[in-house]
C-alpha cells in the first residue's frame, strides 16, 4: 500500500482499480435501483439521483464499505478509529448538468508545521464506480495537490483539472479538502457509483447509525462494521437524572462515560 499511501499525502487522491468484483458491482447496481424507489429518497441537486444510510438497506453496501484496501487507506488518512459518516451514492442522470468544483466539508484547513495526519483530514471520501466513468457520462473532475493549497475552487485554471476515467469495480479514495467536482451527463444512461464518506472518530457523522441500523444488523456485524457505526465512541445522553445511556451493542463504548469517567 506504499504508493496509494504516497499518493494520497503527495496528490490528494488515489485510484484502486478492480477494488469491487464484476458480481459486487452488479448487486450493488440492484440494491441501489431498489433504494432509489423509496420515498426517503433525497431531492438535493436536481437531476441527481440521490440516497443515503446505504448500509442500512443492503449486505452488499456492508460487506464493500470493508475492503481491506480501502480500509487501510482511510486509516492512513484518518486513524484507525476511524467510522463511517455515510454511505450513499449520487448518480447523475441523462443531461445532468456538471457540478461547481468544491471541497466536501467545509473551508480548507492548513496542514500544521508537524504529523498533518494526527489531526488532519477531518474526512475522506470513497467514489466507488458501478459504471464505467466517461468524460461523456460526468466522470469526476479532479485538481491534484488541491489539499494542500489555500485556493478558491472557483477560481481553479480549467488545465489544472483532471478527470476520474474507469472501469466499473474501481474506487477514488480522496482527502476530503481536496477541490473536484461531478461532469455534466451528456450520454442517455444514468452514470452508477457509491459514496463511502468517512470521518474521524472524534467527528459528527452525518449520519447517526448508532440510532438508525436495526437491532438484529447490529447483531450480526462484524466488530469493524460496529466500529465504523460509531458504536465504540457514542455520545451518551441524560435518560434520568444523573443516568446516562448509550446504545446497547456489542463492544458499544462511550466516547466519555459520564457515569464512570474517562476511559
Amino acid at each position: 500500500m506504499e504508493t496509494p499511501f504516497r499518493e494520497l499525502d503527495e496528490q490528494g487522491y488515489t485510484v484502486l482499480e478492480d477494488l469491487l468484483t464484476s458480481q459486487q458491482v452488479e448487486k450493488a447496481i440492484e440494491a441501489l435501483r431498489g433504494s432509489y424507489q423509496e420515498s426517503q429518497v433525497s431531492a438535493h441537486e436536481p437531476g441527481s439521483l440521490r440516497t443515503h444510510n446505504l448500509t442500512a438497506r443492503a449486505g452488499i453496501f456492508r460487506e464493500i464499505i470493508q475492503l481491506p484496501r480501502l480500509v487501510a487507506c482511510m486509516a492512513h488518512l484518518l486513524g484507525s478509529d476511524y467510522i463511517l459518516s455515510d454511505m450513499g451514492a449520487r448518480s447523475p442522470s441523462p443531461g445532468m448538468a456538471a457540478q461547481g468544483l468544491h471541497r466536501d466539508g467545509g473551508p480548507f484547513v492548513p496542514n500544521p508545521p508537524y504529523n498533518a495526519h494526527m489531526v488532519l483530514p477531518l474526512a475522506a471520501q470513497s467514489l466507488m464506480a458501478l459504471s464505467a466513468f466517461t468524460a461523456e457520462n460526468g466522470a469526476t473532475r479532479l485538481v491534484p495537490g488541491s489539499h494542500l493549497r489555500d485556493i478558491d475552487s472557483a477560481t481553479v485554471p480549467v488545465e489544472e483539472e483532471r478527470l476520474f476515467l474507469c472501469d466499473p469495480g474501481a474506487v477514488l479514495i480522496y482527502d476530503n479538502r481536496m477541490i473536484h467536482g461531478g461532469g455534466a451527463n451528456t450520454t442517455g444512461e444514468i452514470r452508477y457509483a457509491v459514496q463511502g464518506f468517512c470521518c474521524r472518530s472524534t467527528t459528527s457523522p452525518f449520519c447517526d447509525h448508532t440510532r438508525s441500523i436495526a437491532k438484529e444488523l447490529v447483531e450480526k456485524a462484524t466488530p469493524l462494521l460496529r466500529r465504523l457505526w460509531g458504536f465504540e465512541c457514542q455520545s451518551a445522553w441524560e435518560e434520568s437524572p444523573r443516568e446516562f445511556k448509550i446504545v446497547e451493542a456489542p463492544g458499544a463504548q462511550p466516547r466519555f462515560d459520564y457515569n464512570r469517567g474517562i476511559r
